[in-house]
C-alpha cells in the first residue's frame, strides 16, 4: 500500500514519525507537502489539491492525526481509504456524516469511544493503545542519561493544562445561579473520585441546555457536530471544569509538603490559583518533555475524565522516557500495565498522598517500577507495533 501522511497546522508532527515507521515496515509512505489549514470545515481548494496529488501519486491510503474533513472528502472522491488516528478523548469532530462513509477507518485508544463511534454508525473502528516512537525514544534516553548522570531535577512534576478556559467557565456568567448550584453538585460528586466510573455524562438533560439558551441568549455551545448540545457541553465544559478543579487542588495539596513543579501554557491561572508550586513555561513535546519525565522522581498524571476507557499519551510518554508515573486509576491502564509493578495508580486524594510519601522515600523500588514500565512500553506500545497492526487491519478488510 502507498500511504500519504497529511499534517494540519494545529497538530504535532507525530504523523511524520508514523510515515517513517511505515517505510521501515516495507510500506510506501510519503508526506503531503502542504499542511492543511481547515480541519473541521470543508474547503474546495484543500480537497481539490489533495485529490490531484492522490491521483498523480497513486495513493492508496490517506492518514491524519484526528479527523480532518478535507482529507476524508478527498479520499472519498478518489475511492481510497482514509485513516484517522485519535490522540485524545472525548473527541467530537468525528460526529459528522463523513465519518460514516465506508472508506473511513478510525483508530482510537479509548474502548468506550470505540463503542460510541460504532453505535453512531462508523463502519471501521479499531482500538489501539497509544504508543511512542521507539527509535526517537531510544536516542533521546541515551542523551538524557548523559545529561542527568543519575540525578533528578524535580521531586514531583506535572506537564499539562489546567483547563481554566473551558466551555463551562466561558459561559458561567450566562448560567442562572440555580443551575450553577446544580452543576456544582455534579462537580462535587465527580471530583477526586478516580475509580473508573463516569459521573458526568447523562447527568445533564437537553432541557437544561435549552432553558439556559432561553434565559441567556448569549450562552453559546459551538457545536457543529451530529451530537446533542448537551453532550458537547458535558465533554468540552463539565469534564474540563472537573479537571480544572482537580489539578489545582492536587498540586496545592502536594505543594504543602513537597517540591512540586508545573509546566503549563496556563500560566496566568497557575500564578493566581497555585501556592508554593514552581511554575514553568510549556515544554516542547519530544526530547524536552522526555528530559522532564526522566528527571522527575514522580511524574503526576491526573487524567481528564473525558478519557474513560483509554490510557493518555502523557502516561505512555513518561514510561517511554524511563520515568516513574503516578496516575489516576483507569481500568484499561490496569489491563495494559501491572499495577505497583510497572505503574502506580491512585483512586482517592488520600491514596495519592500516601503513595507520594512512600515512593519519594523508597528510591530503589521507584526506579525498579520505572524500569519495568519502560520495558513494557518498548515491548508492546511503539509506533512499529501500532503501524504493523494498522496495516494488517487495513489489508484484511
Amino acid at each position: 500500500m502507498r500511504f500519504l501522511a497529511v499534517q494540519t497546522l494545529w497538530v504535532q508532527s507525530a504523523i511524520t514519525d508514523m510515515a517513517d515507521t511505515l517505510r521501515k515496515l516495507g510500506q510506501e509512505a510519503e508526506e503531503y507537502p502542504v499542511k492543511l489549514e481547515m480541519a473541521s470545515y470543508l474547503s474546495d481548494d484543500e480537497v481539490d489539491g489533495l485529490v490531484t496529488y492522490i491521483k498523480e501519486k497513486r495513493i492508496d491510503v490517506v492518514m491524519t492525526i484526528y479527523f480532518v474533513m478535507n482529507a476524508a472528502m478527498a479520499a472519498y472522491k478518489t475511492g481510497i481509504k482514509y485513516v484517522s488516528v485519535l490522540w485524545d478523548a472525548p473527541y467530537l469532530e468525528h460526529y459528522n456524516p463523513l465519518s460514516k462513509i465506508d472508506n473511513v477507518w478510525i483508530s482510537t485508544f479509548d474502548k468506550l469511544e470505540q463503542k460510541r463511534f460504532q453505535e453512531y454508525g462508523m463502519k471501521h473502528v479499531l482500538y489501539q493503545p497509544l504508543s511512542v516512537n521507539g527509535r526517537d525514544v531510544t536516542a533521546w534516553n541515551k542523551d538524557i542519561r548523559k545529561t542527568l548522570q543519575g540525578q533528578y531535577i524535580h521531586d514531583i512534576s506535572f506537564i499539562g493544562n489546567l483547563y481554566s478556559c473551558n466551555l463551562y467557565q466561558q459561559n458561567l456568567k450566562y448560567i442562572p445561579v440555580e443551575l450553577q448550584y446544580y452543576f456544582n453538585s455534579i462537580f462535587e460528586d465527580a471530583v477526586f473520585r478516580w475509580d473508573g466510573v463516569n459521573r458526568v455524562y447523562g447527568k445533564t438533560g437537553p432541557e437544561v441546555i435549552e432553558y439556559i439558551k432561553r434565559v441567556s441568549p448569549e450562552f453559546s455551545v459551538p457545536n457543529r457536530q451530529e451530537i446533542e448540545d448537551v453532550r458537547y457541553f458535558e465533554g468540552m465544559g463539565l469534564v474540563r471544569e472537573i479537571a480544572h478543579i482537580e489539578r489545582i487542588a492536587v498540586l496545592n495539596l502536594l505543594a504543602e509538603e513537597y517540591s512540586v513543579t508545573l509546566y503549563t501554557s496556563d500560566r496566568k491561572e497557575a500564578q493566581e490559583k497555585l501556592q508554593n508550586v514552581n511554575i514553568g513555561p510549556p515544554v516542547e513535546y519530544g526530547k524536552a518533555t522526555a528530559l522532564v519525565f526522566a528527571g522527575s522522581k514522580i511524574n503526576l498524571n491526573i487524567t481528564l475524565k473525558g478519557i474513560e476507557g483509554g490510557t493518555p499519551q502523557r502516561v505512555i510518554d513518561i514510561m517511554g522516557a524511563g520515568g516513574f508515573v503516578l496516575t489516576s486509576y483507569c481500568p484499561e491502564t490496569a489491563e495494559l500495565f501491572e499495577e505497583d509493578k510497572e505503574i502506580v495508580m491512585f483512586r482517592t486524594p488520600e491514596e495519592l498522598a500516601e503513595k507520594v510519601a512512600y515512593y519519594l522515600a523508597h528510591d530503589k523500588e521507584r526506579r525498579q517500577i520505572a524500569r519495568r514500565g519502560y520495558e513494557k512500553v518498548m515491548q508492546c506500545y511503539t509506533y512499529e507495533k501500532k503501524m504493523r497492526d494498522m496495516v494488517e487491519w487495513l489489508t484484511d478488510r
